[in-house]
């Protein structure tokens, strides 16, 4: 079904771990310009700014996000759910948990960039070290848009990064796993070929088990982690807009 501009329509849009709504910002402009109602909540664990980011865990961000969700569902339009990184793992949770209309997934959280590399659980790895350094300082933002990065890194809240809450994110994408072929939510997927921070391979792994039988996947093949900010910019916004408003032909109803 095609749910056109004059049509009502809600949606929940979901930042990622130790980021916030300034992530996915060009995205909820321009779902705002086409008459969506968005709501962008700031997950629990992220206020800032401050220098460290608290330790915070998956139940505290999934808990506010049925909150978010329920409250745009009250108001009787279809809610979709466009979720970034760690936001795309809570995206998959809450899909099993209410009925959402549709979902985009960017760059979801399903496992930690060269992880399986390393002959220890990433798991096991940050509680072993989590004791004496429990935060680490950020890394620059992941995209290849220099210019970009340098506007991004303004708007970053923390100047740490918390383990605790690492640690938590890998606890949620355990849950999520097994759950992915009761999803049947239509579900398009986008993906950076370069992404640094999240496994690009496990969007495929995704793509194959999830049990919608409307679900896409788009390689972005100039593009890190932070998708709606980098090369392929214009696109990641044209596609996400064109799904949730049921526009893409190749998932036709």
């Amino acid at each position: 079904m095609s749910l056109e501009r004059d049509h009502p329509l809600s949606c929940l849009v979901l930042h990622g771990l130790g980021g916030g709504p300034y992530e996915v910002a060009p995205i909820i402009e321009a779902l705002k310009a086409d008459g969506v109602e968005v709501a962008a909540p700031i997950l629990p664990g992220h206020e800032g700014p401050g220098p460290v980011m608290p330790s915070s865990s998956w139940r505290d961000w999934i808990a506010a996000t049925i909150r978010a969700f329920d409250e745009l569902a009250v108001e009787g339009a279809p809610v979709a759910v466009v979720g970034f990184s760690t936001g795309g793992t809570l995206a998959l949770e809450l899909a099993t948990l209410r009925p959402v209309a549709r979902q985009v997934l960017l760059a979801p959280f399903l496992a930690i960039r060269f992880s399986r590399i390393i002959p220890i659980a990433p798991s096991v790895y940050l509680r072993a070290i989590e004791g004496v350094m429990p935060n680490l300082w950020r890394r620059p933002p992941a995209v290849r848009d220099r210019a970009v990065r340098r506007q991004i890194a303004t708007a970053i809240s923390f100047r740490t990064f918390s383990l605790g809450a690492t640690r938590s994110a890998l606890e949620l994408i355990e849950r999520v796993k097994p759950m992915v072929p009761k999803i049947v939510t239509p579900t398009l997927i986008l993906q950076g070929r370069r992404d640094t921070v999240v496994e690009p391979r496990d969007a495929r792994w995704l793509l194959e088990h999830l049990g919608s039988l409307q679900k896409d996947l788009v390689i972005l093949a100039r593009s890190d982690h932070l998708l709606a900010y980098d090369r392929d910019r214009d696109e990641v916004i044209r596609r996400t807009l064109d799904f949730i408003r049921g526009r893409n032909p190749r998932l036709a109803d």
